[in-house]
């Protein structure tokens, strides 16, 4: 029978998709993910839901932008009054970028045009502006553009990027450049840090005017998960950047929250047809939709132990009229499952001395339980004692005594007592022996 329901529940766990081992640590969608490198976290647990080849290096396309972002709210004190200049050198190199790659996306900025950083921070959040994330370099570079892609690196190494090599702050194709889904995520957790950037990842239409040039320079947003007009909207999508390679296909973060939820994505390289239309341009918005759809119905947190549950009772020495302590579970635990997982699933592995000594106080730790799921740990918890229990003098009394018979210097003091006492022991047989000798030599001399 035993061996039944464990077949059973093999069985669940395998419609679930899970991946890796019959339980682990992230899961397998019900599709097929065509992105290169997929990047799903929880980031209410901090529980990595899905993964695919997310410490891939891949060229990040315009995700690299997201750094000139982070480095410019870092360094620039107030970008509403900070004002950069399009300098002749990036619009030369933006024009020839747009012919080599038959376009490229643009805020529609001209030489010797003035603007502020904050407007620049719209144009690339909104659009990918290739050359307003050239202009915010320049600016923060002090006017050298190599020297702020330094600055980027070497933030990058500060966060923890250790798979990421920018060489451009906007991230056009440069083969030499790579990052990963899980350094990308990294970066973004970063950014929603940063004051001001919520507003920047969220907003969907901007004016950038007037400017000495423009009177208007009105952006959309290029997410179309957060453009309510396209079919790929989705209303608990905000942010955070998109991007797209000429051969590489499409690249999205997105962070989405829904009934209490939330989940951070970073899809990178999706190419193929989405299933809304046949265009490979569009296919990681199609696809990050399927992403949350899955998590959102699958995914809930449940309470797997209940803080005060008892785990019985360890043997209690030195404690007079009580022999035994009850133990039990010192807090909750909980932990974002697949809703079709029963908390009565989950199998204790209790970890405790074989006894516990007096004086004892409610509360004291004592062990911990390994919570278990098809043989995986998934969590540790705590086991403390339930009650309280005082120490008998006497018995503690006792058993110092004892204790101090099993020290080193107590066998070896008991050990030179006994060498002295056979010692002693020999002397005086010797001394006997000597005592007749003599009275035997005195008798015969007489």
């Amino acid at each position: 029978m035993k061996k039944f329901f464990l077949f059973l529940f093999c069985l669940m766990l395998c419609a679930l998709n899970l991946g890796g081992s019959c339980f682990a640590a992230t899961y397998t969608p019900n599709f097929d993910l065509a992105a290169q490198s997929v990047y799903l976290i929880n980031l209410d647990s901090e529980m990595i839901i899905c993964e695919k080849n997310a410490d891939e290096r891949i060229e990040p396309s315009s995700l690299a932008q997201l750094m000139t972002v982070v480095l410019a709210l870092e360094q620039v004190p107030d970008p509403q009054t900070a004002t950069a200049t399009m300098r002749g050198y990036i619009q030369d190199e933006m024009y020839r970028q747009n012919v080599s790659l038959g376009g490229i996306r643009l805020a529609g900025l001209y030489k010797d045009e003035e603007i502020s950083i904050q407007n620049l921070l719209y144009a690339v959040m909104i659009r990918d502006a290739n050359e307003a994330a050239m202009m915010i370099a320049d600016y923060v570079g002090d006017g050298s553009v190599p020297y702020f892609v330094e600055m980027m690196n070497e933030r990058a190494q500060e966060l923890g990027m250790n798979n990421t090599y920018f060489t451009s702050p906007h991230g056009l194709p440069d083969s030499s450049s790579y990052t990963t889904a899980r350094d990308m995520a990294i970066l973004a957790r970063h950014a929603l840090t940063l004051p001001g950037f919520e507003e920047l990842m969220t907003t969907t239409s901007y004016d950038g005017g007037p400017t000495n040039i423009n009177e208007h320079l009105n952006w959309t947003t290029t997410n179309r998960l957060m453009a309510s007009s396209s079919p790929y909207y989705n209303s608990a999508v905000s942010g955070v950047k998109t991007g797209y390679h000429p051969t590489l296909g499409s690249y999205a973060i997105t962070l989405a929250k829904q009934n209490g939820y939330t989940y951070l994505a970073v899809l990178m390289a999706s190419t193929g047809a989405d299933t809304i239309n046949d265009n490979d341009a569009y296919s990681v918005f199609d696809e990050t939709n399927r992403l949350y759809n899955w998590a959102f119905s699958t995914f809930r947190v449940k309470t797997l132990l209940e803080k005060g549950k008892s785990f019985g009772e360890l043997p209690l020495r030195l404690s007079w009229g009580k022999d035994f302590l009850r133990i039990m579970s010192a807090d909750n635990f909980t932990a974002l499952i697949p809703d079709a997982i029963e908390a009565s699933s989950i199998q204790y592995d209790l970890v405790v001395p074989e006894y516990v000594e007096a004086p004892v106080e409610k509360g004291q730790l004592v062990g911990e339980v390994h919570l278990m799921l098809a043989g995986e740990q998934i969590g540790v918890v705590a086991v403390v004692s339930a009650e309280s229990a005082e120490a008998s003098r006497t018995l503690l009394l006792l058993d110092r005594l004892l204790a101090m018979t099993r020290t080193y210097w107590f066998k070896f003091i008991v050990i030179f007592l006994f060498v002295l006492i056979l010692l002693y022991i020999a002397l005086m047989i010797i001394r006997n022996r000597n005592r007749r000798r003599y009275g035997r030599y005195n008798r015969r001399r007489r």
